[in-house]
């Protein structure tokens, strides 16, 4: 399996916020869907700032038991003005 997927991001839900912050989204690739989950507050904080179906990205992890990527870093490709104001900022 693909331990650094990228692709477009897509159905981002917050899982939980406390005691910890869980996100869950999908990454669009060209020929697959990629179902991840992260609970990195900074990353998650950034990922709610991210249109869905707009941003691409390209992310890093490990597999679980559910063959979910659990996220341990991503980068914003070509990230618009507001991205760069909220989401990356959120991720330095």
């Amino acid at each position: 399996m693909q331990n650094n997927p990228s692709g477009i991001i897509d159905k981002i839900r917050m899982l939980s916020y406390y005691p910890q912050m869980l996100v869950r989204f999908t990454i669009l690739t060209n020929d697959k869907r990629i179902n991840c989950i992260c609970s990195d507050k900074n990353l998650c904080n950034s990922l709610l700032f991210l249109d869905e179906g707009k941003t691409k990205v390209a992310i890093y992890g490990r597999y679980n038991s559910r063959k979910q990527l659990v996220v341990e870093k991503m980068f914003i490709k070509n990230p618009t003005s507001f991205e760069k104001e909220f989401a990356v900022r959120c991720l330095a």
